[in-house]
């Protein structure tokens, strides 16, 4: 037989529609069956999807945790922090809090809008090394932000002329310089590609960038995002392939979809007592044998419930009670095989009528024309009787 899982979520009150998901546990019963209790369920569902892609769904792309937000408010403080030390003097100070301020930066370049703040932390750091006398630390900053974010152009206001005007000019390079260009790929369903915070769309994709350092990043549904700053060169350049790992949701989605495959209801229960408001899984068991018949089961983390038996005539309705036998004399009445009385024993070819009835027939017919044939014969035909009249005489009397 083939075991059916089926998920459905209850969504909160503002989304009103159930989502449900079908999984399919090769148990030996043929396709065109399983298939067709498949249909058959998924038209009481009002709609159909997959454990994996429940999970996908509650965390897609762009989505980040708070935690890894408030980043981006540290870092701003750090900012804050580092020029009021470059405007007192305090040079060496500044550059200690925003070498902290570049590595958070750099730890945390998968959040959305990173990128942005990167290159304002190597602003912040070029301004502040050429008024310490650190003009090559300043001009490596200044390349580092232009290539990540070309648009910010460092004012007056900021720093002293020849910094502001040197900024000018590498970013005049950063844009009009030569370009690299590569693959990115990922074996990851729903991938996309963003550079400096410019989302690409899905992979693979070949990117075409002005060579220097650019913020790459891969998100996908479901898993955890990637992001590097990696150095282009000029010219085709090799490629890059990432590997995403899955959040701890979609790990503990496809655990309960192992568990429920392998139609281990224990395994299951536990498995999503591991998700985020868990959804209750249906698993349905199509029959293998000539009787159509299936079992729905209903499962949540608290538990599952006894078995519904449904048979192909009747129509199917996850609404009706569950049985109240075991759920082994369940499974035995789904493998029910119908009784068949024996077929007669093979007989002796002496032993068969219609031998004996077809001899007879051909013996009665010999015995009637032996029969027939020794009876006397009859009169023949008759021989023709011939009359001669006599010559006539006178005076013969």
């Amino acid at each position: 037989m083939r075991a059916l899982i089926l998920v459905t979520l209850l969504w909160p009150a503002a989304a009103s529609a159930q989502e449900s998901a079908v999984v399919v546990v090769d148990d030996g019963a043929p396709e065109l069956t399983w298939r067709r209790w498949q249909r058959r369920v998924e038209g009481e569902l009002e709609r159909a999807t997959t454990l994996e892609q429940w999970a996908r769904a509650r965390e897609p792309v762009g989505r980040v945790s708070p935690e890894r937000l408030e980043t981006i408010s540290l870092i701003e403080t750090l900012l804050v922090r580092a020029r009021h030390a470059t405007a007192s003097l305090r040079e060496r100070d500044a550059l200690g809090i925003l070498t902290r301020a570049e590595r958070l930066a750099e730890q945390h370049l998968d959040v959305p809008g990173m990128s942005d703040w990167y290159a304002e932390v190597q602003l912040a750091i070029a301004i502040t090394a050429s008024q310490a006398g650190m003009e090559g630390l300043s001009g490596a900053a200044l390349r580092r932000a232009a290539s990540v974010d070309p648009q910010r152009d460092v004012q007056v206001a900021e720093a002293r002329p020849e910094v502001v005007e040197r900024a000018r000019q590498i970013r005049r390079e950063a844009v009009t310089g030569p370009r690299g260009r590569f693959e990115v790929r990922s074996d990851t369903e729903g991938a996309v590609v963003s550079i400096d915070d410019r989302s690409l769309g899905g992979l693979p994709r070949t990117l075409n960038v002005p060579v220097g350092l650019h913020v790459l990043r891969v998100e996908a549904p479901g898993h955890r995002p990637w992001a590097r700053v990696v150095q282009v060169l000029e010219g085709e350049r090799p490629s890059v392939t990432v590997q995403l790992s899955p959040t701890d949701t979609l790990a503990a989605a496809r655990r309960a979809a192992d568990a429920a495959r392998a139609g281990a209801s224990d395994e299951l229960v536990t498995a999503l007592a591991a998700l985020p408001e868990p959804p209750e899984v249906w698993l349905l068991w199509a029959g293998r044998g000539p009787l159509d018949r299936a079992l729905a089961m209903r499962c949540t983390a608290e538990g599952c419930a006894s078995a519904r038996r449904f048979t192909g005539d009747a129509p199917v309705d996850l609404r009706v009670a569950p049985s109240a036998a075991p759920h082994d004399r369940s499974l035995a009445w789904l493998a029910e095989i119908p009784f068949e009385a024996p077929p007669p024993p093979e007989l002796e070819w002496f032993e068969r009528w219609y031998l004996w009835a077809g001899l007879g027939v051909v013996i009665a017919g010999a015995l009637t024309a032996i029969i027939v044939a020794a009876q006397p014969q009859g009169p023949g035909p008759l021989d023709p009787i011939i009359v001669v009249p006599e010559p006539y005489l006178p005076g013969a009397m």
